[in-house]
């Protein structure tokens, strides 16, 4: 079950590559978002540490949940804490939100 959020609009994620848009429920984690749509991003441990699954935010960044733990190390460790870079498998979707890799 996904956790609902006060937004009532239904969030899309939007694939930059191929300009392919879903509709998605709000809470629910990005990953399973692109794992579902076969979108080409790898995946390693899941748990925010190896950056195997990094994307980079096109737009919507404040549509995800805030970076903590580690995927804020990992980030950190990679040279990517800019903000518009961020591990798929850590986020959780908002609101719309277009990602690239």
């Amino acid at each position: 079950m996904y956790r609902s959020y006060k937004s009532t609009k239904i969030p899309k994620v939007t694939f930059k590559n191929t300009n392919q848009t879903i509709d998605t429920a709000p809470g629910r984690p990005l990953k399973d978002v692109i794992k579902e749509q076969s979108w080409p991003v790898a995946y390693g441990c899941e748990n925010g540490v190896c950056g195997t699954c990094l994307v980079k935010i096109s737009d919507g960044v404040n549509n995800l949940n805030p970076i903590e733990g580690n995927e804020k190390q990992t980030l950190s460790a990679m040279g990517l804490n800019d903000g518009s870079h961020r591990l798929s498998c850590q986020c959780k979707i908002n609101g719309d939100v277009t990602i690239e890799v």
